[in-house]
Order: structure tokens, then C-alpha cells, then sequence
């Protein structure tokens, strides 16, 4: 891996963190596994969704296995919507990005009632319509920046 794909990671990480550290209860690092999925390189989807899932595990609120149904479901509705569209067309990234936002309010209200933390369910349903929106701003910025950063890397 060269030092302008770290840097990237690097930074993607840093401004991620801060964005949900900002916005409670989203997941703004799931684009970035997008962007990796849409390069279509087996090996670094697999250290990037291990990777963004000890992250989200280790900053989240809830206890352990969020991350493991979260990214595991992006996964699934990628090569599921490959089928039907273009990965790299918006109209995919809006599809996908209502569908991660229906699996966001799944996951939660499993794991709250996993763990007998009542679930505010208005509450749930903002965050999980702020995680539909803010997916696919998230993921035009970073597939942005990762094409001037990595240009070699995104084929067109």
C-alpha cells in the first residue's frame, strides 16, 4: 500500500470519527466502505470492513455486534444491487443508502432489545433517515477525493 492510500485512509478516519462524533448515531464510515466496494478489489474489502468494524465497535454506544450485522448487511445489499444497477450510479447510492437506512433502524432495535435498553423509537427513526441522507453526500466526497488522491486506483 503506498503512502498517499494511507494517507487517505488516514484521513477519511479522522474526518469520519469526527463527523459521528458530531452526528450521534449515525455511521459516516460506512462510505467508505462503499468506495471500496466499488473498486472491486476483494482483499482490501475485507481489511476495510475489518478494519471499520473494530472502529465502530470500539466507539459505539451499544455492546458488542452491531458492527457485525451493520457491515455485513451493507455488504449484502452491494452485491445484491450490482445486480439491477451501476455501483457507481447515484440512483444505486440513493437505493442503497434507503435501504441502509431500514437496516439501520433494524440493527438498532435489535440490539437495544438484545441488550433491555428501551428503544425511543422516534429518535430511531431520525437517526435512521439522517443515515439514509447522509450516505450518499459521504460517499460523493469520498469517492471525490479518493479519484484525485488514488486517480490509478478507480477504474472508469
Amino acid at each position: 500500500m503506498n503512502l498517499r492510500k494511507v494517507l487517505w485512509w488516514a484521513a477519511f478516519f479522522a474526518v469520519g470519527i469526527c463527523l459521528q462524533r458530531a452526528i450521534p448515531g449515525i455511521d459516516v464510515l460506512a462510505a467508505g466502505l462503499l468506495v471500496v466496494l466499488q473498486e472491486r478489489r476483494g482483499w482490501r474489502v475485507f481489511w476495510a470492513a475489518l478494519a471499520l468494524m473494530l472502529v465502530q465497535e470500539g466507539t459505539g454506544t451499544l455492546d458488542f455486534g452491531a458492527g457485525l450485522i451493520w457491515y455485513p448487511a451493507l455488504i449484502g445489499f452491494f452485491f445484491i444491487g450490482q445486480w439491477l444497477f451501476e455501483t457507481r450510479n447515484m440512483l444505486f447510492v440513493f437505493l442503497l443508502s434507503a435501504c441502509l437506512g431500514a437496516a439501520h433502524f433494524g440493527v438498532a432495535l435489535l440490539m437495544a432489545r438484545l441488550q433491555y435498553i428501551a428503544a425511543d423509537l422516534p429518535t430511531l427513526l431520525d437517526e435512521s433517515i439522517l443515515q439514509a441522507v447522509v450516505i450518499p453526500v459521504v460517499w460523493k466526497i469520498a469517492s471525490l477525493t479518493r479519484r484525485l488522491v488514488v486517480p490509478h486506483e478507480n477504474p472508469a
